[in-house]
């Protein structure tokens, strides 16, 4: 990604469904260290241009890049891969795992060790994971959930509950 491009650009995004046109041309960048809100009434088509931006819809004109990749056209679980995640307005976490856990679990996708070398956690399975451990303290130390860390997510307050997701 060259200097001064932003790390997600929507250009002339246009979705439809049947006769009903739900985004018209829309565009933004978001350049890299900022954050960009959403914000309109119901049925202004922020959660569609989300779903666009992860895959879950497509698109039938535009572009998504994120990091100079183009989106449109990528599954969900490939944009995923890439670094893009959503939360969804209703908190729904494994209630009896904790805070640690939970997020641990959020970076399975990024981990390699098959079943066996996971299984027996040896070798390059146990090194993985200790990687693994440490980008979730930080994360911890990030949404600053380190009263949490080892309580089940059950018993938390909604709002952390949120930040938990």
């Amino acid at each position: 990604m060259a200097d001064g491009a932003p790390v997600l650009a929507v250009d002339d995004l246009t979705l439809a469904f049947g006769g009903l046109q739900v985004l018209t041309g829309v565009g933004l960048d978001v350049p890299r260290g900022e954050i960009l809100a959403l914000v309109g009434p119901n049925g202004a088509g922020k959660t569609s241009l989300l779903n666009c931006i992860n895959g879950i819809y497509r698109p039938q004109r535009g572009s998504i890049r994120y990091g100079g990749i183009e989106l449109c056209g990528l599954p969900p679980h490939r944009v995923a891969r890439l670094g893009i995640a959503r939360a969804f307005q209703l908190v729904e976490l494994f209630e009896h795992m904790t805070v640690l856990d939970t997020l641990l679990l959020g970076r399975h996708m990024h981990m390699r060790a098959g079943i066996l070398t996971g299984g027996f956690f040896w070798g390059p399975a146990a090194r993985e994971e200790a990687t693994h451990r440490r980008i979730v303290e930080e994360l911890v130390d990030f949404l600053e959930l380190g009263p949490y860390r080892k309580r089940p997510v059950a018993g938390l307050p909604y709002g952390v509950q949120k930040r938990v997701g």
